[in-house]
């Protein structure tokens, strides 16, 4: 996974498993949607809802 797509992959992943943090669902369950270990779905969480802060308030 390299380049510019991919990156925008991750972001978009990240953005995902925070909005559904946001709807209140458990971490092993964004993690067996989202397609990523209980270890990574954390960080992502952490980097989407970075993502959306700044989407929101711009």
């Amino acid at each position: 996974m390299s380049g510019h797509g991919a990156h925008l992959r991750g972001q978009h992943l990240a953005k995902r498993c925070a909005k559904l943090r946001r709807e209140g669902l458990p971490l092993s369950e964004v993690a067996r949607i989202a397609g990523v270990t209980k270890e990574q779905v954390s960080a992502k969480i952490l980097l989407g809802e970075r993502l959306l802060s700044l989407v929101e308030s711009a």
